[in-house]
């Protein structure tokens, strides 16, 4: 087993733990120790959360009219979720999480597609940010006119077709390298000490929310 598989175990847990048991204060030792990891981040995390919390508030505020105490349940659950999430793979660019789904003997072509997923989206995020510096080079200003519209219009045509191309691209290229439906990977990093202390403390809680369930 190597850290990328061992971190994608340890999110799996906890989301589960969080999203299926009472909630209780044990459950922020997890979060303290990732949030602690990536303190040079937390601002930026913190940010990423904000910005999340106003889908979240939307749904909160409709199971509010219908149940108070569950509102508030789902608002701190989600928040635990997420927060966990963003902290642990804040620094990830998802290839991680594909790495480890290969560790985890999961069927080959599901990695393969979440490999060629990941490098599409990859692929059209740079032309993106390509075409909008472009636009901003050129003096071009975002306002709520047709003419906006019309270029927003042509900038998601234009990705949509690239997108399209290199597929087909990726496609082409890889069978003319023989591909077989599997990716293999290099080595990767072992399992470090923070990674264990975090493992440790979501048993823990684990071993206590069973405890409470069956007692």
């Amino acid at each position: 087993m190597n850290k990328e598989s061992f971190i994608l175990i340890n999110v799996f847990l906890y989301s589960i733990i969080v999203a299926f048991s009472s909630l209780q204060f044990i459950f922020l030792i997890p979060l303290f120790i990732v949030l602690y990891l990536e303190k040079e981040n937390f601002f930026q995390i913190i940010k990423k959360l904000f910005f999340l919390n106003f889908f979240i508030v939307v749904l909160v505020i409709f199971v509010y009219f219908q149940n108070k105490n569950s509102a508030i349940e789902l608002f701190f659950r989600t928040n635990l979720i997420l927060l966990f999430n963003l902290a642990i793979f804040y620094k990830s660019k998802g290839y991680d999480i594909v790495r480890a789904l290969d560790t985890l003997r999961f069927p080959s072509k599901i990695v393969s597609v979440f490999y060629f997923t990941l490098s599409l989206i990859e692929y059209l995020m740079m032309d993106f940010k390509k075409t909008k510096d472009s636009l901003k080079s050129r003096g071009f200003n975002g306002n709520i006119s047709i003419f906006s519209y019309q270029i927003y219009g042509n900038i998601f045509a234009m990705i949509f077709i690239k997108a399209l191309k290199k597929s087909e691209d990726m496609k082409y290229s890889m069978n003319a390298r023989g591909f077989e439906d599997r990716i293999y990977f290099l080595n990767s990093q072992s399992i470090g000490l923070s990674q264990k202390i975090l493992f440790a403390s979501i048993i823990v809680i684990l071993i206590k929310v069973v405890y409470e369930l069956f007692s």
